[in-house]
């Protein structure tokens, strides 16, 4: 029976030992990612390393939290919130499992009920273990943010930290350090700068910063890595990721952690919108997040890899020999160090057929024609063509009619009814009527980062 003589606490299981061990030989994190708990069938129970299993389990819920001790780095706190929903049995013992299934960490607590909402009394209850190890510098955490909850005090701890942390200013070149983690704030208004990562070493593995533009100028803003190291975004399109990231716009940001084995992940960004993604905007500037005009803009690749990377992987990639009528894709032009963006001004943009056959034999980025149509002066008594259109009857046909003027050279061999001499004489002055449908024009922009 429990009394005041009980001890209470907790320690690494024999599997979890070992696999911590493993871990921390391999260079790798090791990852608890389960609470399990359980009433011991109403007995006592006195944690054991040998243990591969609580005594009878009743519950398994991801971690909420896990953090060392302040008190003690040698001790690890895990933590769970049990939701009012949850419940209807007794609390005795505890364990972790990581990610992997080992059964890693057991623990014994004092007697607790946890009620279940039904029966009248349901309450949010914070479940804490503490383990004591060997060391916690090589111990990770991942959640599923959708199905943990915060407690108070987690929020209030975030909240005194965020309160508390100091940002740094930036407004040429420079190189952080350990110091400058946190925030960066970042200004390019008088000219381009460029922002040189700490290294992510040992020293500073799970350490995060988040850097964020402050102007709106056209200076390059450049985030690089320091050394050999790489910032792991854009994985899809390089393995390894790229040695540097640009911010583009004010507000325009990105939050890093570092993995202490050459790399920064990235944890969030200002604009997630996949690259290469066609926009239109309702306004004539550019929004911060990284947007460029749809106008074929010319990109040198050593400053946008990312997207000469995505250039070449589209299927959309033509060379300048045969750029005509393929328009809407990606160029890579003679020089052997530039290639050109999609163009999109004035022209209307369709799904790819994709062998629906209702828009047959067409290919990714391909430009197409409009249709050749004819209108009328019926005050004049006679039917215009759009064949042979002066220079008065263009302006009527675009401004009176709605129609677009083509080039008479997409239309060789087009003949309609009606067209022959005595009716209306035929010029081929090199412009015909195209349709249109009724529409709004805005801006037009490609995200290239």
């Amino acid at each position: 029976m429990v009394d005041k003589n009980t001890l209470f606490g907790g320690m690494l299981t024999t599997l979890g030992a070992a696999k911590k061990t493993n871990c921390d030989a391999l260079g790798i994190p090791w990852e608890p990612s389960y609470m399990l708990i359980g009433d011991a069938y109403g007995d006592d129970p006195v944690p054991d390393p040998s243990q591969t299993r609580l005594i009878h389990q009743v519950h398994r819920a991801q971690l909420n939290q896990l953090r060392v001790s302040p008190t003690d780095s040698n001790v690890l706190i895990a933590e769970v919130v049990l939701p009012p929903e949850v419940g209807g049995w007794w609390m005795t013992e505890l364990a972790l499992e990581d990610k992997d299934g080992v059964f890693s960490a057991v623990a014994n607590l004092a007697p607790s009920y946890k009620p279940l909402l039904a029966q009248g009394s349901g309450r949010n209850q914070v479940v804490r273990m503490h383990i004591i190890t060997s060391g916690t510098a090589n111990i990770q955490l991942k959640i599923d943010p959708s199905v943990v909850l915060a407690t108070r005090d987690f929020v209030e701890r975030s909240l005194r930290n965020a309160h508390a942390r100091p940002y740094t200013l930036i407004r040429e070149r420079k190189t952080l350090t350990s110091e400058h983690m946190g925030l960066v704030l970042c200004d390019a208004s008088k000219s381009a700068v460029t922002i040189r990562l700490p290294p992510s070493d040992a020293k500073l593995a799970r350490r995060e910063i988040l850097i964020r533009r402050k102007d709106h100028s056209g200076h390059r803003l450049v985030v690089e890595a320091n050394g050999t190291d790489r910032i792991l975004f854009h994985t899809h399109l390089s393995d390894n990721g790229y040695s540097f990231l640009t911010l583009m716009g004010t507000g325009d940001w990105w939050h890093l952690c570092a993995d202490g084995l050459g790399h920064w992940w990235p944890l969030g960004r200002l604009d997630t919108l996949p690259l290469g993604h066609p926009v239109f905007e309702t306004t004539t500037k550019f929004s911060p997040g990284g947007y460029a005009a749809l106008n074929r803009r010319t990109f040198q690749r050593l400053e946008w890899p990312w997207l000469w990377d995505h250039a070449q992987q589209s299927g959309m990639l033509s060379t300048e020999q045969h750029s005509i009528g393929n328009e809407g894709g990606w160029t890579v032009q003679d020089d052997g160090m530039t290639f050109r963006g999609p163009e999109g001004r004035g022209e209307f943009l369709r799904i790819l057929d994709d062998s629906r056959n209702v828009d047959a034999g067409r290919t990714p980025g391909t430009w197409q024609k409009g249709t050749r149509q004819t209108y009328s002066f019926m005050a004049d008594g006679a039917t215009q063509l759009v064949t042979g259109l002066g220079q008065d009857e263009q302006k009527q046909a675009h401004d009176i009619h709605g129609l677009d003027l083509g080039e008479m050279s997409n239309y060789r061999g087009s003949i309609l009814a009606g067209e022959y001499s005595g009716i209306t004489q035929i010029r081929q002055i090199g412009t015909v009527g195209v349709t249109r449908p009724r529409n709004i024009a805005y801006p037009g922009r490609i995200k290239i980062i």
